[in-house]
């Protein structure tokens, strides 16, 4: 089972980390709406963020600096969580969300 966590501070998410695999349909979704968000993290906002992943896949976590979260990094954090829990809801028993206050 794939487990997305959201990092919070506040109302705000700040990062996330994705771990484990889940069906093929369900990884690729999840590794394709990751992967465009840091790379639009990277493109549309000057955000300063940290990434750590496996380079064998089944791990990816990015944290935006606190200093540094801006509006569209909000913008584009909550269409990750909004697209993650559209998958979800259509497979439950493959992926997870969850939330944690740092």
């Amino acid at each position: 089972m794939i487990q997305a966590i959201f990092f919070k501070n506040n109302e705000n998410i700040i990062g996330f980390e994705i771990k484990n695999h889940g069906r093929d349909i369900v990884c690729s979704a999840v590794s394709i709406l990751s992967l465009n968000t840091v790379n639009s993290l990277e493109a549309f906002t000057d955000a300063k963020y940290s990434v750590d992943y496996d380079t064998n896949g089944g791990f990816l976590k990015c944290i935006i600096n606190k200093n540094s979260l801006c509006e569209k990094a909000i913008l584009l954090l909550s269409s990750l969580e909004l697209g993650l829990k559209g998958i979800e809801i259509e497979y439950p028993k493959d992926i997870s969300l969850k939330y944690k206050e740092v």
